[in-house]
């Protein structure tokens, strides 16, 4: 099976283009190994899936591998509603691309 080399999304055989990207797809994603033994850390805690979003959006455009983490029940099965409070996100990314991780974290959210 065919995947887009960037969003990643798998495709049936007779796919040849990515209808969301507009790339041609390849038959074979190629991960990045320098990413395969690397420990993650979390950045600080940010207060809302909004924020935690837009910061990983920026992380992602730098090229750093990420992903959010929520401690809220709620926020683990994606329900929206009453239910415990979230302390808040976090945002983990490989420890040796901390510094530049927490630096645009910082940069993005000061005025919080």
């Amino acid at each position: 099976m065919p995947f887009c080399p960037k969003c990643k999304y798998e495709y049936t055989e007779d796919t040849v283009t990515c209808p969301d990207c507009q790339v041609a797809l390849v038959p074979v994603l190629n991960d990045d190994p320098h990413y395969d033994d690397v420990p993650f850390k979390p950045l600080p805690n940010l207060p809302g899936r909004v924020y935690a979003d837009m910061v990983m959006g920026a992380l992602e455009e730098k090229g750093i591998p990420c992903y959010i983490r929520s401690d809220g029940v709620m926020d683990a099965f994606g329900i929206a509603g009453t239910g415990p409070v979230s302390k808040g996100f976090r945002i983990f990314v490989p420890e040796n691309r901390y510094e530049e991780s927490i630096e645009t974290q910082h940069q993005m959210m000061d005025h919080i």
